[in-house]
């Protein structure tokens, strides 16, 4: 089982990326919500490739989530320290990835989801350093846009390539019809226009409990922080496999205290 779906995570990977570079040949960043509804309804086929990428996105990060859980719950860690750690990189950076290009819509909820997470770093001591690789008025879409399409892909595939040892499958095919079943059960976001007057508007999903968090008052440095201990305990999987039982019920209330007030 944990075979298939670390296959199948890369081949979704493969399509996301390749139905990616599609659609990157249509984006504009100075103009980047016309130019996505402009692919959305104007560009043949368009709509179909923005829906592969983001179906074969989400399902690859479900993916992702589900070979973790399998990997967890085995009595015995059979990979090394560095594919381990790599895994739990990969999977932070994916976390990022997908944020960006969820920012990259520029539609409202994506604005406003950029603005919330660059409020996250300003006011949290020592993340505040890398608020300048983002915050820019004059190329804020431009500074997602090198990340997502640029920095962060190059990233992940390296840090995929150590864990898996590979970039190729032969389940390929599988990985575009799972991404096809998604888009016929599931529907794609509708983008909100800027000028839409609304008085709440949220970001991805991943995203929700810190945004609910933040509304309730929560101070940043105490989200940031409670974003940051599922990959710290996931970390720590390897070093302390003894105390896995208890690695897991940490897990298990994240989950449960992060899940709580991302739907409250």
């Amino acid at each position: 089982m944990s075979f298939v779906i670390s296959w199948l995570s890369v081949a979704l990977f493969n399509v996301s990326m390749l139905s990616g570079l599609i659609v990157a040949f249509v984006y504009k960043p100075h103009i980047a919500y016309q130019s996505v509804q402009t692919l959305t309804y104007l560009v043949p086929y368009g709509d179909v490739f923005r829906q592969l990428h983001y179906f074969s996105s989400e399902a690859f990060l479900v993916v992702v989530l589900l070979h973790v859980i399998l990997e967890i719950i085995k009595i015995k860690i059979k990979i090394d320290e560095k594919s381990w750690n790599y895994s739990v990189l990969s999977l932070l950076i994916l976390f990022f990835l997908m944020f960006t290009g969820y920012v990259l819509k520029a539609d409202l909820s994506g604005i406003s989801a950029a603005e919330v997470s660059l409020s996250l770093l300003k006011q949290t001591p020592l993340l505040d350093m890398f608020l300048p690789l983002f915050e820019d008025n004059s190329m804020f879409i431009w500074k997602f846009y090198l990340w997502h399409i640029l920095f962060l892909p190059i990233l992940l595939t390296y840090a995929i390539y150590v864990h898996v040892k590979t970039l190729k499958t032969k389940y390929f095919i599988i990985g575009i019809g799972v991404t096809i079943l998604c888009m016929v059960v599931f529907t794609m976001p509708k983008d909100i226009p800027l000028d839409t007057v609304l008085t709440h508007v949220t970001g991805p999903w991943f995203f929700l409990g810190a945004e609910n968090l933040l509304m309730l008052g929560i101070s940043p440095i105490v989200v940031n922080t409670v974003i940051a201990v599922p990959f710290l305990l996931l970390t720590l999987y390897f070093y302390f496999q003894n105390y896995r039982v208890i690695l897991n019920y940490l897990l298990l209330i994240w989950l449960g205290f992060y899940a709580y007030f991302s739907f409250i």
